[in-house]
C-alpha cells in the first residue's frame, strides 16, 4: 500500500461566508512550499494509469473524495483518509455504483452531493446522455441512501435532446445555504451559472447569474466560490483570454454581483486542458485538474494538481 506524507496542524478559522463560525482544521498538504502546481498525492491519489479529477474534502479536511476513471471504464468516486499523517490507498466509495463524479461536501459536513448517470426512478432518459445531481445526508451510520434533487435542478432529457442540454453534475456551496450549479437549461444555448437557496427541506427556484461574459455563448462550468467569498472560479472552453482549450477563469465579488471573467493566469492555464477549480477548507491550497492536449480533440489522462492559493495573486488580476 502506497501512501503519501502530510503534516496536520489544527487551528481555528471562521468561514468568512458562513453565518456562524466553524472550526476548520488547517491541513498542510505538503511539507514544502508549493509555489508552482504539482500533482496532489502523486502515486496514491494522482496516478499514471488512471484519470483522476475533481475533489472535495470533508469538513475537517482529513477525508477526500475524488473522481477516478480507469482505462476503458466509467469514472467512479473514490475516498481516501489521513491515518497517521498519510493518505490511505483510495477505495471505491460505497455509494458509487454507476458513472459517478464531482462529489461535493457542504462545509458543515451534513450533506454530500454528486453527479451520476444512474437513472432517476420513473423518469427514463430519452436523450443521448444524461447526468443529474444526487444528495446524501450524514447519519450515525455514514451517508444515507442517495436521492435525486428535484426539478428544475435536475431535468431528465427528452426525446432527441443531446448533451449538454439538461445535464447537471456539480452542486456547490460554501455557506450551507446558497448553492450553485452550472447547466444548459432546456431551450437555452449555453451552459450558465445558477443559484438556489436550501432551507434544509426545499430548494428555491434557481436564478441565472448573468453578465460573466459579454457573449453568453461562452460556458460557465464547474463553478466554485473561494472560502473567503471574494472570488468565483470556473472553467470554460476556448473562451476570451484563455491559453487554448479548457481553461480556468475567475470573477471578483462586487457590490452588484460578480465582475466580468478574467483568466486565472499562466501559473495554472496552459496549452493543455485545465478544469475543476477547488479549494482546501481553509483556502490555503487551490486544486485543479489537468490533461495533456494531444490535438484533434484527443487528451491524455487527467490528474489533480495543487498550488498554494497566495501564488495565484488573485487580487492583482483585477488591478
Amino acid at each position: 500500500m502506497r501512501r503519501i506524507n502530510i503534516i496536520l496542524i489544527i487551528s481555528v478559522f471562521g468561514l468568512f461566508s458562513c453565518k456562524t463560525e466553524t472550526e476548520i482544521p488547517r491541513v498542510e498538504y505538503s511539507k514544502e512550499v508549493v509555489s508552482s502546481p504539482i500533482q496532489f498525492a502523486k502515486g496514491v491519489i494522482s496516478t499514471d494509469d488512471n484519470s483522476e479529477f475533481e475533489l472535495t474534502f470533508s469538513e475537517n479536511g482529513r477525508t477526500v473524495y475524488f473522481s477516478r476513471r480507469a482505462p476503458e471504464k466509467k469514472q467512479k468516486i473514490y475516498v481516501s483518509n489521513i491515518e497517521n499523517g498519510k493518505w490511505t490507498e483510495p477505495m471505491l466509495a460505497d455509494f458509487s455504483i454507476d458513472r459517478d463524479e464531482t462529489a461535493s461536501i457542504t462545509p458543515d459536513g451534513k450533506y454530500l452531493f454528486f453527479g451520476s448517470e444512474r437513472p432517476i426512478p420513473d423518469k427514463p432518459n430519452k436523450g443521448n446522455f444524461d447526468m443529474n445531481i444526487w444528495m446524501m445526508e450524514k447519519t450515525v451510520n455514514g451517508w444515507s441512501e442517495p436521492k435525486p434533487l428535484p426539478e428544475p435542478i435536475n431535468a431528465v432529457q427528452l426525446e432527441n435532446e443531446k448533451w449538454p442540454s439538461s445535464n447537471n453534475n456539480f452542486f456547490f456551496t460554501n455557506d450551507n445555504e446558497t448553492f450553485y450549479f452550472t447547466t444548459m437549461m432546456r431551450g437555452t444555448k449555453s451552459i450558465k451559472l445558477y443559484e438556489t437557496k436550501f432551507d434544509g427541506e426545499d430548494f428555491s427556484e434557481p436564478k441565472a447569474i448573468d453578465g460573466i461574459w459579454d457573449d453568453e455563448k461562452f460556458w460557465v462550468y464547474s463553478a466554485v466560490i473561494s472560502p473567503n467569498g471574494k472570488y468565483l472560479l470556473f472553467n470554460s472552453y476556448d473562451a476570451p483570454g484563455g491559453s487554448g482549450g479548457e481553461d480556468i477563469f475567475v470573477c471578483k465579488k462586487t457590490e452588484n454581483g460578480w465582475s466580468k471573467a478574467k483568466p486565472i493566469g499562466q501559473l495554472v492555464n496552459s496549452k493543455n486542458e485545465e478544469s475543476s477549480p477547488r479549494f482546501s477548507r481553509d483556502g490555503k491550497y487551490f486544486f485543479f485538474s489537468r490533461a495533456e492536449n494531444l490535438g484533434n480533440y484527443e487528451y491524455g489522462e487527467w490528474s489533480i494538481f495543487f498550488v498554494e492559493t497566495k501564488y495565484l495573486n488573485l487580487e492583482k488580476i483585477f488591478e
